[in-house]
Formats: structure tokens, sequence, C-alpha cells
């Protein structure tokens, strides 16, 4: 009786997995057969390459890179991106802070397992920013990419079946709050540069045009310079203020915020007396606004002898990301260019580190920073609204850190810093 029984027990537990391979092997087939058909379907389109799979599990985050070639934004041409998983798995796609203001029409979410977004001309490099994030407990994901004259047609044209059908609305919160006047925002802002020790301030009242556009012009000392442009709002009705400071002398964006807010804010660092045009618009026809402006000087830690670029990026990188070198030791510089570096820091066992990498020539897209001890590996974010990465690490009881620095863009050089904040001796409590 007992044998009968761990028989029976044994044959069910063999029909329980062999379902679950059929399941398996089926749900690839299935997906196989999808990444054929697209292919095929938009090879008539352009080039098609197809990338590697990636196995995903919960909760893991993938920045995904890209061909640079397909991403060329001084061309024409359109790129595609499509994500493929089985019908029933879920994801997302991270565009950054910077490509957040077009979440109309950024299809972040997948439906029926899969996801498109096509960009043309100079929004092409935008792909190369995002991230993929897996909602579902596992599963493999196909890539596509598409180069093309014209944007393909609708991936559900080629695939049917992943037709999601209608979708309910998404539920309401409400009106949007009222934000406070804008006298009493201009005065937070001021008391808040007090704060800060700002060497100066001023606020510069502005009308748009007809347009709800409008410039100024400025002449900038040498400094960081903070740039917060208010709108008004009435009746209740949302002001979209967007804020460009580009060089008056060509047409080099040095900072931008096209969010969806009555503020718009930006940091500009410059090494020299540099004269720019503050574009903005977004408002409504005539809208009064108020431009507030706080200065402070460039990094005094930095070494004099860098160039004037260098000095005014990376104080501009330390300042958005709200760090100090103050008491911190230099122990390390370099250049390089776009693509992914290597290399191998000697450090003092028990010392904490700053490291810091900026652009300095050509059109960045992305630059990332990491590092990996025996022990620990650490990487910085990417943040598209801040021109360059900032990484914090700790050496432990390593001499040697492997660091290494990922720069995607088009002729691009980047410089890199590293600074020791401090140290504990091992076996010792931190102060």
């Amino acid at each position: 009786m007992r044998r009968a029984r761990e028989r029976l027990n044994l044959a069910i537990a063999l029909a329980v997995t062999a379902a679950t391979l059929v399941t398996t092997s089926s749900a690839r087939a299935d997906l196989g057969r999808d990444v054929e058909a697209l292919s095929l379907a938009w090879g008539a389109f352009g080039r098609v390459t197809r990338l590697s799979p990636r196995l995903l599990e919960r909760g893991d985050v993938l920045p995904l890179v890209l061909p640079v070639a397909p991403l060329d934004p001084t061309t024409s041409e359109c790129a595609t991106l499509a994500v493929l998983g089985t019908s029933s798995m879920q994801f997302l796609l991270d565009p950054g802070l910077r490509l957040r203001r077009k979440a109309r029409e950024f299809p972040e979410g997948s439906l029926a397992g899969a996801l498109t977004i096509t960009r043309c001309g100079d929004q092409k490099s935008e792909l190369a920013a995002l991230a993929l994030e897996m909602r579902s407990p596992r599963g493999v994901l196909e890539f596509l990419l598409l180069a093309s004259e014209t944007a393909p047609p609708p991936l559900t044209s080629v695939l049917p079946h992943r037709e999601p059908g209608p979708l309910a609305q998404p539920p309401s919160s409400g009106p949007r709050p009222v934000v406070a006047p804008l006298a009493v925002r201009v005065r937070a802002l001021e008391e808040r540069a007090a704060r800060e020790q700002a060497i100066e301030l001023t606020t510069l009242e502005l009308n748009a045009g007809a347009l709800g556009a409008g410039t100024a012009l400025l002449t900038l000392p040498p400094g960081c310079h903070r740039f917060d442009l208010l709108g008004e709002e009435a009746e209740r009705r949302a002001t979209d203020v967007d804020l460009e400071i580009v060089k008056a002398d060509g047409n080099e964006t040095l900072a931008a915020d096209h969010g969806e807010s009555s503020d718009g804010g930006a940091l500009v660092c410059v090494s020299v007396p540099t004269t720019v045009n503050v574009r903005y618009g977004g408002v409504a026809a005539f809208a009064k606004l108020s431009l507030v402006r706080a200065r402070w000087e460039l990094e005094r830690s930095l070494p004099v002898r860098w160039p004037g670029e260098a000095r005014s990026r990376m104080s501009g990188l330390l300042r958005a990301e709200r760090r100090s070198l103050a008491g911190a030791a230099l122990v390390d510089e370099a250049l390089g260019v776009q693509g992914d570096t290597l290399a191998t820091l000697s450090v003092e066992p028990g010392a904490c580190y700053l490291a810091l990498a900026v652009g300095l020539r050509g059109q960045m897209v992305a630059l990332s920073l990491a590092t990996a001890t025996a022990r620990s590996t650490s990487q910085s974010r990417l943040d598209a609204d801040v021109a360059g990465a900032a990484l914090a690490f700790c050496a432990g009881a390593d001499e040697n850190v492997l660091m290494e620095i990922d720069a995607r863009g088009l002729g691009l050089v980047w410089m890199s810093a590293v600074w020791q904040l401090g140290r504990v001796r091992l076996g010792e409590a931190a102060p």
C-alpha cells in the first residue's frame, strides 16, 4: 500500500513537471515565432538589428545599451525599439526625468507582453537613456531595433494576437491644487539662496509675448548660476513653464527644463563671463513671470591648473549632487572618450572616496560610473538632468578598486577625478 502511494505521488510530480516544461517550451516557441515574424515584416522598411535576449526577474532594472549608429541624431531616419516577452509578461520602460515631459507620447508600460517606441531625427538619441524594469516574476525578453526612413506600422498589424483590447480609463485624482502666489514663491527662493550663502541674487520681471513665449539676454559672471522661472496661475488653470539657457554666440544649450510645472529651474556654471539667451515658453499670452537668479563661486577645492571648462562642469555636478570637497584630497584624475573604460584605482583600506565624471567635448547622451571591490559593487544612477555622474564608495579591506566609466554619445571627451573623503581604521567605529 505504501509503495503504491509513493508510485502515485511520483507519477503526479512527473506529470506536473512535464506540464510545466511543455508550457514553458510552448511560450518560448510562441515568443520566437513573434520575434521572427516582426523581424521579417520590419525588414521591408529598413535595417533590423536583433539584440541579445535577457532573462530578468521581478524588480530587475536593465539599462538598455543600444547600437550607436541607428541613434545618430544628425540623420533624419527613424529608430524603433520593440521589446517582446510572452503575452502575460509585464515590464516598464523608464525614460528618465528629462523625457517624462513627453509622458503622453511615451508607451511606458507593456501591453500583452509587448512595447514599441519610435523616435526620428534629432530625437533618436533619447533612446540611449532608457532603462527597463521587470514587473513579472521571471521571463525572457527579446529586443529588436529598426532603422528606417519612416516609422513602421503598429506592432499589432504584424502580430494581431498582441492586441490588448479596450483599456479602462485611468481614475481621476481631482483638479490640480492651486500653487502659492507668485510673490510668496519668489520670497521662498530668496530665503533659500540666503541659507545657501549665495554671493549674488537678482529677480527680473518678465512678460511673455502673444504666443506665450519670450527671451531675455543676460551676461553671466564666472560662477554657478541657479535660474528659477516662476509663472503665475489664474482661475485654477495650470501654467506650464519651459526654460532654456542658450549661449548667445551660438546654438549650444547649456541647460533646459521642459517639465510640466508652473516653475522652471536650471543650473549653469561658467568659468568666464558668458552672454546667454534665457528662452521661455508654454505660458499664457502676455503672462507675467519672475526670473530669480542666484550665484555661487566655482568650487574652490578644484585645481586651478584644470581648464575652465573642467572646473565649471565639476562645480555644476557638485552643486547638483549637493556634495562638498571640503578637506578632501585629490587622488586620481583621467581623460577618456566615448565607450566603456575600465581602470584599476589604488586605494587606502578603510578610506571612503568620491568619484566624479563630466563631459568636456562632444554630444553626451549618457555617462555612468561604477566601482567594484572584492565584496561590493556600487553604481551611479543615470539622471538625464545632471550633466555628469557622481559616485561615493568605501574601499573596505581592499587596496585596489576596479572603476568603470560608461560614456555614450558622439565625439565625446570626458574627464574624471577621485577624491579621498575620509578614513576609518579597520576595526574602529566611524566618528
